[in-house]
């Protein structure tokens, strides 16, 4: 017997709305879950900032007694953390018998989902948390959570057994092929070589590395220009940007002649400068972040400026070496538009309410 699910409703509680890609992608998801009929709600203590990424989501504010407010407060203050477990807590635990899937999408937030949820829950990790708090208390909490009894679902195949993550269920994140489309590559060898990268302050991302290996290449004579967005290098920058929204990031991938990504941890994940250079048909230079392998990118060891130099001057010599490998990348970029993305949760989450209704 199949029982038909038209339309789901479903709620994302979240601790703040923040700038990083994780809200992207969740704002993202919940925008093509509605275009096809379903209802999707965030649900947001009421001590935050509005979605930075536009959603056409209802948003639910709560008060620490989980009721609903009219009005936010933008400035924190002390004691909120505890206030805006009790609140998202409170609110599901009176409301999760209205919603058909309830999503966790952070450590934090799972918490109140396992306690207080009553319907059908999902916990989506993006990456792997316990390697980023600076505080032992968050690490802990977020080692804890992966032992909770949530149906989990990861965007890379390195997190289905990753440490005590486990998982049968790879969803990666989304792309709006309309906005990072291809540019044209010729191939024609180049006296001046557009280098790029996401300049980032953490030391693991490996921002550094590409301004050691433009030093490297400067020294040789070679000439190279280093453009970086939203944080400088050590080594100097000749042109920083800060392109706000996506269609400013994917003109500016389409500036570079080749992006280097060179972070140094979770090789194998998916990293959102790779496959947004892959589908502008970038070449992209990087230690191994999926989907690129050594048919579609150049791949480096980490913390190796040398070797990036090494590639990169090879590429200057003869930049026709790009091309197919650029080609190959942008054909593997198609599973990540974001129709295919938001399809794929949709139906596990009808799978899972179908056989509810079942039981």
């Amino acid at each position: 017997m199949t029982i038909e699910i038209n339309k789901l409703k479903i709620l994302i509680p979240v601790c703040e709305f923040g700038k990083s890609g994780g809200y992207r992608v969740l704002s993202e998801l919940a925008n093509y879950w509605i275009s096809k009929g379903n209802e999707v709600v965030f649900l947001c203590f009421y001590v935050s900032d509005l979605p930075y990424y536009p959603t056409k989501a209802d948003i639910v504010w709560v008060s620490n007694k989980g009721k609903i407010v009219n009005n936010i407060i933008t400035a924190r203050t002390k004691g909120d953390f505890k206030k805006m477990i009790c609140g998202l807590f409170n609110y599901i635990n009176k409301h999760s018998g209205e919603y058909d899937i309830i999503l966790a999408n952070h450590n934090i937030t799972s918490i109140p989902i396992y306690f207080a949820s009553k319907t059908n829950n999902y916990y989506y990790i993006q990456a792997y948390e316990p390697e980023f708090p600076l505080r032992t208390i968050f690490k802990l909490i977020a080692w804890l959570t992966y032992f909770l009894p949530l149906k989990r679902i990861v965007n890379a195949d390195i997190y289905t057994k990753y440490k005590n993550i486990r998982s049968n269920i790879v969803i990666p994140p989304g792309l709006d092929l309309n906005i990072f489309y291809p540019k044209i590559l010729e191939p024609d060898n180049k006296e001046t070589l557009i280098v790029g990268c996401i300049g980032r302050i953490e030391e693991w991302k490996g921002s550094n590395d590409v301004g050691e290996a433009v030093k490297i290449l400067h020294e040789k004579g070679y000439k190279v220009i280093l453009k970086s967005a939203f944080n400088s290098v050590k080594y100097k920058c000749h042109e920083l940007v800060y392109p706000d929204g996506d269609e400013n990031l994917a003109d500016f991938y389409r500036s570079l002649d080749v992006l280097v990504a060179p972070g140094h941890i979770q090789l194998g994940a998916v990293h959102y400068p790779v496959i947004e250079a892959m589908a502008c048909n970038v070449p992209v230079i990087t230690t191994g972040y999926y989907p690129a392998n050594e048919q579609n990118s150049f791949i480096v060891p980490i913390k190796s400026p040398e070797k990036i130099a090494e590639i990169i001057e090879l590429i200057m010599k003869d930049y026709s070496i790009v091309i197919s490998k650029a080609e190959l990348a942008k054909k593997m970029i198609e599973e990540f538009d974001w129709e295919i993305v938001s399809n794929k949760f949709i139906k596990v989450f009808k799978e899972t309410v179908a056989h509810e209704n079942i039981s």
